[in-house]
């Protein structure tokens, strides 16, 4: 009996060592993955940010050309 009891706490200090590490492996993806995610938020903001410049610049050029037109 006592081997039998003994089998059994083994096997679930076994069972709750494992989930503890599988938790690790979790939050360890996770963190990663936020990390991930917020390297490519601030690659996005870049882009918009240069795509704004670049609307900006287009809009400044429509608007001299449209001075230019309606002065002639």
């Amino acid at each position: 009996m006592k081997k039998d009891n003994a089998n059994k706490l083994d096997t679930k200090d076994k069972e709750n060592n494992m989930s503890e590490v599988i938790g690790e492996n979790t939050f360890l993806k996770l963190r990663k993955q936020k990390e991930q995610m917020k390297a490519e938020l601030e690659q996005v903001k870049i882009q918009r940010d240069i795509a704004l410049r670049k609307q900006k610049k287009l809009e400044d050029a429509v608007k001299e050309l449209r001075k230019i037109i309606e002065q002639r």
